[in-house]
């Protein structure tokens, strides 16, 4: 369930956990409508970001080899040298 943020007509706003697609809520005899703008939110403890592009790429690189093994390489128009220099070897 995605968390919504929802804003009453006397502009008082509350964050909710809610199913997908709730426009309106009630809490405590307050109406209250789903806002526009977009979520966001924010765990404490290890912050975990995002990997650079270049990483990216050789994961999914290397979740391709993992899968297609030695036809990877047949199958590659790079040599198994430019393999190497691309991965820092």
């Amino acid at each position: 369930m995605p968390i919504y943020s929802f804003i009453s007509e006397s502009g008082e706003a509350i964050e909710e956990l809610v199913p997908s697609g709730t426009k309106r809520v009630t809490r405590e005899g307050v109406n209250y409508a789903r806002s526009i703008g977009s979520e966001g939110f924010s765990l404490t403890g290890q912050a975990v970001g995002i990997p650079p592009q270049a990483e990216q790429v050789k994961d999914g690189y290397y979740k391709l080899e993992q899968s297609e093994g030695s036809r990877f390489l047949r199958q590659s128009q790079f040599t198994t040298k430019q393999i190497k220099r691309a991965w820092g070897f």
